[in-house]
């Protein structure tokens, strides 16, 4: 049977969600049809199931068709999940916001207060950076900042 519209039916091989901030790629997510498409249609038949149907089109828009409501699906469970998500992320910021200002408490506010205290420590503003950011990043609780920077100025470097 002949086909007016003979165009090769063409599937993407993979799906690419690509987060930005401010313009600058952060991360992506990458969902691989070709890995995927052996899993959903294990212990299917290989052929079309009508003679008259060129299996190879069949094949290719069956794959298209289910991939594409796949895709519609997992787009419904994202927004549930990213905005599940985006309230963490909210409170993630408050958390970190609320350790610059026990930071900004402990240190001070201006580069003179924190090039005394790092003259004062007998260490260096990288040392003071690295510390900061290990604060920042670190997940437990910190009580004393000050008990800390010193104890962290005492280590083995």
């Amino acid at each position: 049977m002949s086909h007016p519209n003979s165009k090769k039916e063409s599937s993407p091989s993979e799906v690419r969600l690509v987060v930005e901030v401010d313009g600058n790629p952060v991360g992506s997510l990458n969902l691989d049809l070709t890995r995927l498409w052996p899993l959903i249609k294990h212990q299917k038949r290989d052929h079309s199931p009508v003679e008259w149907m060129d299996s190879t089109k069949f094949d290719s828009i069956m794959r298209a068709t289910v991939m594409k409501r796949l895709m519609s699906r997992l787009e419904t469970h994202l927004y549930r999940t990213l905005g599940d998500e985006m309230v963490k992320a909210e409170l993630d910021l408050e958390s970190l916001n609320l350790k610059v200002e026990a930071a900004a408490q402990v240190f001070g506010r201006t580069n003179a207060e924190l090039e005394k205290l790092v003259l004062e420590s007998d260490s260096t503003p990288m040392d003071f950076s690295a510390f900061f950011w290990d604060y920042m990043l670190d997940e437990r609780e910190v009580i004393d900042l000050k008990k800390e920077w010193k104890a962290w100025g005492t280590r083995p470097r």
